[in-house]
């Protein structure tokens, strides 16, 4: 099944955008150094141009993002294989993958502060996504089915 089927699902939509938006919490505070200051800059821009657009984007990402998590999510359904390890494994492809979203979204966006705010981290996203595979295979793994043997 694909993994939309279990992320977008409404009966349990609303929690895995509540997660996820827990998650980017996350990352944004563990980010150190200049290039974290950066991102934590952009971050609080974001926050203070709409209350709420976090949550808002999530939301509006979560359909693209469970369809370029997809072939990873295949790969451990297939395998049997821990969702932490290939994600871990093939973060640059993963970190790319979704990267590719954000990227088109803020060129589209009318917004030119969020745009403006967005390349500023650009350069840094890929590693802090990266950094991120371990979280954002726990998240997938909540709220899929449990996998007990390869196949299953």
């Amino acid at each position: 099944m694909h993994l939309s089927a279990y992320l977008t699902d409404p009966s349990v939509r609303p929690t895995v955008v509540t997660a996820a938006c827990a998650l980017v919490d996350a990352e944004v505070q563990r980010a150190s150094g200049i290039p974290g200051m950066a991102v934590r800059s952009a971050y609080r821009v974001l926050m203070g141009i709409r209350p709420g657009i976090v949550p808002a984007a999530v939301d509006g990402l979560l359909d693209s993002f469970a369809d370029q998590l997809d072939p990873f999510y295949q790969q451990h359904v297939t395998s049997g294989r821990p969702l932490v390890e290939i994600l871990t494994e093939q973060r640059t492809s993963m970190a790319d993958a979704l990267l590719s979203i954000t990227d088109d979204r803020a060129e589209r966006t009318s917004q030119a502060t969020l745009r403006r705010a967005y390349r500023r981290v650009r350069g840094s996203a890929r590693g802090y996504v990266e950094e991120a595979a371990p979280g954002i295979a726990g998240l997938i793994d909540a709220y899929t089915p449990a996998r007990t043997e390869p196949g299953a």
